[in-house]
């Protein structure tokens, strides 16, 4: 039987490709080969995981649920998955998609407490706190503490809860923000939130990153109910962030105008001259 030219001498066998072949020559054996072929699959295996995790990641982002349990039924792992140190659940709140964080959070067998606290179950929170009642002030990767998360995301009952088991009310969030529970609470626009933290003596001007307080926050965003709570609990209405700015300057450049009108009449009441 003719071979051709490229027929290895060992009868069937077939010659190593020319890249391989001086490889093989040198070595004397296939190890090096094999242990090459054996990386190449594990790195095919890696960028399909990478593609497959980032799709459902997307899908979150999206608000795609029905895209999100497609994904989830087909690879249950994707749940422990994470995403700039954040899991799925917390990419589905910090994404303003409370319905897909919260169908995460019932599909995983135990969240953690920032997860709990982000989408407001309260049972979880109890629990976890009864086995380690120092996570109450605990810090997650992103810098936030619990009450930071319940208070940003709405969740009154798990903020309140948190509060009364010891939560710091005045502790900023360990990052570039450094954001006090009433800062991102009025960030929220949760005004039953402030008013709860209020009365548990958070701090009215307290400061977060570029020197706002709560009440710059709520000009801003033209909060009319949000501007009378914090001027009820002491919000000073004068103070200056770092850019030269009050709550005023900020709600007349944001052009709202009953923000405006109400900052501009706590302003002449604080300073109306006495009359005796």
């Amino acid at each position: 039987m003719h071979r051709g030219r490229h027929a290895h001498p060992a009868a069937g066998a077939q010659r190593l490709p020319e890249f391989q072949a001086p490889w093989r020559s040198r070595n004397g054996r296939d190890d090096t080969i094999r242990a090459s072929v054996r990386a190449v699959v594990r790195l095919g295996d890696r960028l399909q995981d990478h593609t497959m995790s980032k799709e459902f990641f997307d899908a979150i982002k999206e608000g795609n649920r029905e895209e999100v349990e497609r994904r989830l039924a087909l690879d249950p792992g994707l749940i422990h998955r994470k995403e700039n140190g954040l899991s799925p659940i917390l990419v589905a709140a910090y994404h303003q998609e409370p319905e897909i964080a919260s169908f995460l959070a019932d599909k995983t067998v135990a969240i953690n407490i920032f997860e709990a606290a982000a989408t407001g179950k309260i049972n979880n929170i109890i629990r976890l706190l009864a086995r380690d009642p120092e996570l109450v002030n605990a810090c997650a990767e992103d810098g936030f503490q619990p009450l930071g998360l319940a208070c940003f995301f709405g969740h009154f009952e798990s903020a309140e809860y948190l509060v009364k088991a010891g939560a710091s009310v005045n502790a900023r969030s360990r990052n570039e923000l450094q954001a006090a529970p009433i800062q991102s609470a009025a960030a929220g626009g949760h005004c039953k939130i402030v008013q709860m933290l209020l009365e548990h003596n958070a701090d009215p001007n307290i400061r977060e990153q570029g020197g706002g307080t709560p009440l710059h926050a709520a000009a801003q965003n033209g909060d009319v109910e949000m501007i009378r709570i914090l001027l009820y609990g002491g919000a000073d209405l004068t103070v200056h962030n770092d850019d030269g700015k009050t709550p005023l300057d900020l709600a007349i450049e944001a052009g709202h105008e009953k923000a405006v009108l109400l900052l501009s009449e706590g302003i002449t009441k604080r300073f109306k001259p006495r009359s005796d």
